[in-house]
């Protein structure tokens, strides 16, 4: 099989308050600023430029919700971690909206939302 010419993802998340947004994606995720281009979108990265989430001021923002299916699958995206509890008792202590943490076929999560009610899942 030849090797992905791809090398990483970016995510556009629209955020209703770029300020707001920022500050939780960097306090809460531990995200670092890559780049601003205020006041319409702050680029913050992940895992050494791999994966970039461009935070997108906007308006009217609806949350779409997941398509009902039989995998048990309720977002569009997962954060993975190798420890879930300490993953949850760090996110709630910097204020994180987190869901219980559930277990489902051998692996252990909870759902996470960001202040706009972007939702993610955090699994192991």
């Amino acid at each position: 099989m030849s090797q992905s010419p791809f090398f990483g993802v970016g995510i556009f998340v629209p955020v209703s308050d770029l300020n707001r947004s920022t500050e939780w994606y960097t306090r809460v995720l531990g995200f670092e600023i890559r780049h601003k281009d205020e006041p319409n979108a702050t680029v913050t990265m992940m895992n050494d430029n791999k994966i970039i989430f461009c935070l997108v001021r906007s308006y009217n923002i609806e949350q779409i919700p997941f398509p009902k299916n039989d995998y048990g699958v309720g977002q569009y995206y997962n954060f993975h971690t190798y420890d879930v509890e300490s993953a949850y008792n760090l996110l709630r202590q910097r204020g994180a909206d987190v869901g219980e943490i559930e277990e489902f076929d051998g692996m252990q999560g909870f759902s996470i939302q960001d202040p706009d009610g972007n939702t993610y899942g955090v699994v192991k």
